[in-house]
């Protein structure tokens, strides 16, 4: 295997921690309804999701890329991977926010520095520093920044956790939104 693959499972780590923070959330709505309500069975849904099916595929794509075991067109797989670079690439954002939200709608108290937004904050420089490494025009710094910046923002104006929750799961759903038309303008220039 080339040494650039093992890098890559350093992507991971995000996807990973999301399918947790589902998990811990499913179990959270179990634990407070006392029975198991159908949004558990939907959190686990997606915690399964994110911590196995996610990285089975990435593990397949990698390990078939580089034996050439795969019955089907290169092409075929080539595509496969480049939609899991993709989506480890700029889905880290928006699972960073999922992750956020998660946590903020399980936090106790208001103390949400410790509880969401250290995690947070940390989760951001993690994927900036990975991912935009070797970035053109400074996008690591743009994306350390906007991390930084909208932790600040977020910690000095105090809002409750409910309205934390719902801005992070609004910037999820804007980036995922905006990844995609990016990556299908990506996939057309390429």
């Amino acid at each position: 295997m080339e040494a650039y693959r093992y890098q890559e499972f350093a992507y991971l780590v995000v996807p990973i921690m999301t399918g947790y923070e589902f998990f811990v959330a499913a179990k959270k709505e179990r634990a407070s309804r006392g029975d198991s309500p159908l949004g558990a069975y939907i959190l686990d849904i997606c915690g399964f999701i994110f911590m196995a099916l996610i990285p089975a595929l990435f593990i397949f794509t990698i390990a078939c890329l580089e034996a050439g075991l795969f019955a089907f067109r290169e092409e075929t797989l080539a595509r496969l991977d480049r939609y899991g670079v993709m989506f480890f690439f700029m889905g880290a954002w928006w699972q960073v926010y999922i992750i956020g939200a998660l946590r903020a709608r399980r936090s106790q108290g208001e103390n949400l520095l410790k509880q969401v937004w250290i995690p947070f904050i940390s989760l951001g420089i993690y994927i900036s520093l990975l991912i935009l490494w070797v970035s053109p025009w400074g996008l690591k710094w743009v994306s350390l920044g906007w991390f930084i910046l909208f932790t600040l923002f977020m910690a000095i104006i105090k809002p409750s956790k409910r309205t934390v929750e719902r801005v992070l799961w609004i910037l999820a759903g804007i980036t995922f939104f905006l990844e995609n038309i990016l990556f299908l303008w990506l996939e057309t220039v390429v």
